[in-house]
Parts: C-alpha cells; sequence; structure tokens
C-alpha cells in the first residue's frame, strides 16, 4: 500500500470535530495522492465532452469545472469512488456513517485541486 502525503498546514486541534479530522488525516492526503489520476482523468472527462480544455479562459475553466461538479451524476460517482477505493476498513466505517457531509467534502476538495492544476 502506498504511503499517504503529510499535509503539513492540516491542523488537528484537540477541539477539532471528529469529521474536520477525517477531512484531514485522511480525505486531504489520499486527494493529494491521487493527483495525477485525478487531473487525468478530468482532461479525458472534458474531452469526452468534445472541449478542448487548454484552449478555454480561466472563466471558461471555472465555469466548465462547476458545471460538471453540479450535473454531472456520473463524474461525481467516480471520483468519489477513487477516493473511498482508498479508504481503510476503520476509514469507511466512520463514511458509511457520514457519507453525505464526506462526499461534498470530497467533490470540494477535488473540485479546487482541478482548478490549481489548470
Amino acid at each position: 500500500m502506498k504511503t499517504r502525503p503529510v499535509i503539513p498546514n492540516a491542523l488537528i486541534l484537540d477541539k477539532t470535530k471528529d469529521i474536520e479530522k477525517f477531512q484531514n488525516e485522511s480525505l486531504r492526503p489520499i486527494i493529494k495522492s491521487l493527483n495525477d489520476l485525478i487531473v487525468v482523468y478530468f482532461q479525458n472527462y472534458a474531452k469526452s465532452k468534445k472541449i478542448e480544455f487548454i484552449n478555454l479562459t480561466e472563466d471558461q475553466k471555472n465555469k466548465f469545472i462547476a458545471t460538471a461538479f453540479l450535473k454531472d451524476q456520473n463524474l461525481k460517482s467516480e471520483v468519489k469512488g477513487f477516493v473511498i477505493g482508498q479508504f481503510s476498513v476503520a476509514e469507511f466505517n466512520f463514511y458509511k456513517i457520514f457519507s453525505k457531509e464526506i462526499n461534498k467534502r470530497i467533490l470540494g476538495i477535488v473540485k479546487q485541486r482541478i482548478l490549481k492544476a489548470f
């Protein structure tokens, strides 16, 4: 199993909520380790939609990404699958309890990574 990267600015304090701890200890390192896959996946996604993503303006890129993550259930499911597939059993058990909130966090973090990548 691949070692997860350390995220130095992911602070975890005594008063940090469990869901935030999960985000900083599990989600962010997993998503960071999947960064290259996520970028290539999204490039392929844009290509499958017949979009020359590289040629879009910043505004057009932002709009395309926002719309894709808002409307395309298949995209969202596959991205969540990439991340959930990296969970340990304990992480998955925590995920089952808070899946709705964790799914929002997964998609938000991935969306930000895609925006930064392009």
